[in-house]
């Protein structure tokens, strides 16, 4: 006759494996290590830029650099109006003179264009190279900062933008989900450490 298995060991097996089980378990938890708090600071990166001496310095050669620029678009400026009123006093609108002039005038009108359009770009490409600079001088001193007050992560603190009033609605989903930062406290700030710092360097004899 075949013989049956005890229930009681079979119950008593299946206790053991769980407690095994849970035992693995609670082992595998305590070897993982617990996760540390992460120090966050964040910056006010308009009031930097605003506040850096070094920027308002490179700023003020761009526009020595730009009013140089200007200057000749004035002169081309200048040599149109010339022409327009030489124009006006001709009276007879069929000889080569005037014909000559109005060429003339064209050709400045063309040049005049052209350099205006090149300064504008200038100019933009000018002020964008000197904002990329401050920004990694940026960067960097708020490393130098973080590394020295203990933060592990400095975020842009977008909090003080605005969302836009009377607009689509596209446009306002837009200015929500691409927030940062909902709420912070004034003491995680480091904005004015980063001005310092930077000033202090920069101003360094």
């Amino acid at each position: 006759m075949q013989s049956r298995s005890n229930p009681l060991i079979l119950s008593a097996a299946a206790i053991v494996i769980a407690l095994c089980a849970f035992a693995w378990n609670a082992g595998a938890t305590s070897a993982r290590a617990s996760a540390q708090p992460t120090a966050i600071a964040t910056v006010d990166i308009v009031a930097i830029f605003d506040g850096l001496d070094e920027r308002q310095v490179l700023e003020e050669k761009l526009n020595t650099r730009t009013q140089a620029r200007q200057k000749q678009l004035d002169e081309v400026v200048s040599q149109i109006q010339a022409l327009q009123a030489n124009l006006t006093e001709i009276n007879d609108k069929t000889t080569p003179e005037y014909r000559e002039q109005v060429r003339q005038l064209m050709e400045l009108r063309a040049v005049a264009e052209a350099r205006r359009e090149a300064l504008s770009q200038i100019v933009s490409i000018d002020l964008g190279s000197v904002r990329r600079d401050m920004y990694l001088k940026v960067v960097d001193a708020i490393e130098s900062i973080a590394n020295r007050e203990g933060y592990d992560m400095v975020v842009l603190d977008d909090s003080l933008f605005p969302l836009p009033e009377n607009a689509a609605d596209p446009d306002v989903y837009r200015a929500v989900i691409t927030k940062t930062v909902m709420y912070r406290k004034d003491s995680i700030d480091i904005t004015n450490q980063v001005i310092t710092l930077m000033n202090n360097e920069f101003n360094a004899p």
